[in-house]
């Protein structure tokens, strides 16, 4: 009798039927959290890098203004707002004319689209990633903010606001012309 139970034992232990299906339902969890981890990365460096370069895009049109208007920030709004494939009311920017005079930067002018607060006081001038200027250089800074709001939240990337900052010299006068402020 002990023979017979050690023998229908050993044939248990060595029986491999449904081992794949033991191993497959083991493994599934990992496989689904490491696809939607690397889709939601994905997403999220992508909806990054299409911030950044639509930023680059509308600060380059800038570039090339020699005066413009609040309706034509508001446009450029638009076309920042579809390339992030958007509403404009989701996006904004704020687009400012920053100079230096007597060694101290100072806004000339910042207009905001929306609800938002342009620039206003020169402490407000993100100094970290504007270039060494000459004395009475003007530079253009664009700033874009785009929400983001990652498909799986399991992941650990949370909801935020991507911001972008963008510095241009105008290309065909000393100073772009806002003449709505």
């Amino acid at each position: 009798m002990f023979r017979k139970l050690t023998t229908k034992f050993q044939a248990f232990v060595e029986n491999q039927q449904g081992t794949t299906t033991v191993e497959f339902l083991l493994v599934m969890p990992l496989i689904v959290f490491w696809i939607g981890g690397t889709l939601t990365f994905f997403n999220a460096f992508s909806e990054y890098t299409k911030s950044v370069k639509a930023t680059y895009t509308v600060a380059d049109i800038l570039s090339r203004q020699t005066a413009i208007d609040d309706d034509y920030i508001d446009s450029m709004n638009g076309l920042f707002a579809n390339f992030m494939h958007q509403s404009t009311n989701d996006v904004w920017l704020r687009v400012s004319s920053i100079g230096k005079t007597n060694d101290n930067l100072m806004v000339d002018w910042s207009t905001a689209t929306g609800i938002h607060n342009p620039l206003s006081v020169a402490s407000d001038i993100p100094v970290e990633i504007i270039p060494d200027l000459l004395d009475e250089e003007r530079i253009i800074l664009v700033e874009s903010h785009t929400p983001f709001v990652p498909f799986l939240d399991y992941i650990g990337i949370d909801s935020n606001t991507y911001v972008s900052r963008v510095v241009v010299s105008p290309r065909f006068s000393s100073q772009l012309a806002n003449s709505d402020s």
